[in-house]
């Protein structure tokens, strides 16, 4: 049962690296991306592999922290402007981030534990 427990924990802890790298790869796909549905689907995917809402809040921070600035840096050099846009749209793009992705992560992954806590209640009582 410890060893189930510890493999569940390093896993959450990989997918938790990972959503920052992916976050950073649809910011490089936003040509190539002809609508939003690999990114939706990606959001619904994360959204039902994390455990509990810590891992989905440091995934989020780290996205914040450390893929949208390197993002930045890799765009500088294409765009002039890139940095000056972002920045000032920064509250917009916040507000937008939290109402369409952090948000509908929160549901999706306070539903799921909801359901499988039932599901795990349910069978335990039979």
């Amino acid at each position: 049962m410890k060893g189930r427990r510890l493999k569940v924990k390093a896993s959450q802890i990989v997918l938790t690296l990972i959503y920052p790298m992916a976050f950073f790869c649809f910011l490089n796909l936003d040509q190539q991306l002809d609508s939003w549905t690999i990114p939706i689907a990606a959001l619904i995917l994360f959204g039902l592999l994390w455990e509990n809402l810590i891992y989905l809040l440091i995934s989020n921070l780290l996205t914040w922290v450390v893929a949208i600035p390197l993002w930045l840096v890799i765009m500088e050099p294409q765009e002039e402007q890139t940095f000056a846009i972002f920045t000032a749209s920064l509250p917009f793009i916040m507000l937008l981030f939290a109402g369409f992705v952090l948000i509908p992560e929160m549901l999706i992954v306070t539903a799921k534990n909801y359901i499988t806590k039932k599901f795990i209640r349910r069978n335990i009582t039979k």
